[in-house]
């Protein structure tokens, strides 16, 4: 005879940690992604598998679990670009707890939006600098580079970015009234390419009408005095070429009158020369 049946239970965990394997760790916005964990057994009782991307426990995915193996199915999603992901095995009955190794998950994408700008219309006293900002709500993944453009001239000066924050700065002179700004955000890559503009703010300089008249005001007071300065020089130029003339025609006269007088001293020396050899012929007669 067989005595009754005993069943033998017993209780072990598994004997390693998980493993996690991914055969995608980058995808462009919209694929999937599929990790996979396996362990050398699943212990008694059965481990049951958690997945953790960030700091937070994935649900509301899909998840396969066969024999050993767990598989996680992700979509890709903007939100899980740079997410460091892995599973965990537990058993809470033997106090067994195990996470894998962690994989970088990166999902490449496109902001879904224009670039913001704060401020359509920003006025402003004269030489007073004056700050324009530019928003979006991510700068994608490659990260867009931002660029300012003011009435459609590249500017290289003032222009400052922070993540998704583009600002540029501007000291308002009366040659930015009316001046129209604005930024452009671009990224290409393999996967495609983004282009976008922001709408424009308009720079107004306060006072515009009383700026300008005091200018013209001022610049009709600086060409009287130029054409004062102008007027005063060309009189004492004359007087210097007067002066230099009535100096030159003195030392001519002069000049001349000395010649004159030589002149006449050489004549009269030539005069009693030929008297004394006509007094000397006369007194001395040639036979």
């Amino acid at each position: 005879k067989m005595s009754n049946h005993l069943t033998i239970n017993v209780r072990y965990t598994p004997r390693s940690i998980p493993f996690l394997n991914a055969s995608n760790t980058a995808v462009v916005a919209g694929e999937e992604i599929t990790l996979q964990c396996t362990l050398d057994t699943l212990g008694n009782p059965q481990v049951t598998w958690t997945w953790k991307c960030g700091r937070y426990a994935v649900y509301n995915q899909r998840t396969v679990n066969v024999n050993a193996t767990s598989k996680l199915i992700l979509k890709g999603e903007p939100d899980l670009n740079n997410k460091v992901c892995h599973c965990v095995a537990r058993n809470y009955f033997l106090h067994y707890e195990a996470a894998s190794n962690a994989v970088s998950l990166s999902v490449y994408y496109f902001p879904d939006e224009r670039p913001r700008i704060d401020n359509t219309l920003i006025t402003v006293d004269q030489n007073t600098p004056v700050t324009i900002r530019c928003y979006l709500s991510t700068r994608g993944n490659p990260p867009v580079a931002w660029l300012w453009y003011c009435d459609d001239k590249l500017q290289s000066k003032g222009v400052g970015s922070t993540g998704t924050l583009s600002t540029l700065m501007v000291i308002a002179k009366l040659k930015d009234h009316n001046a129209a700004c604005h930024c452009r955000a671009k990224s290409d890559s393999q996967w495609g390419s983004y282009d976008k503009n922001s709408s424009k703010a308009i720079i107004n300089i306060k006072n515009l009408d009383l700026i300008t008249t005091k200018s013209s005001a001022i610049t009709a007071d600086v060409f009287g005095a130029v054409t004062g300065i102008v007027v005063l020089l060309i009189i004492m130029a004359g007087i210097v070429v007067v002066f230099h003339h009535r100096k030159i025609t003195d030392m001519s006269n002069q000049f001349l009158t000395t010649r004159r007088d030589n002149d006449m001293s050489s004549s009269v020396g030539q005069d009693n020369l030929n008297y004394r050899t006509l007094k000397e012929e006369q007194a001395h007669p040639t036979e």
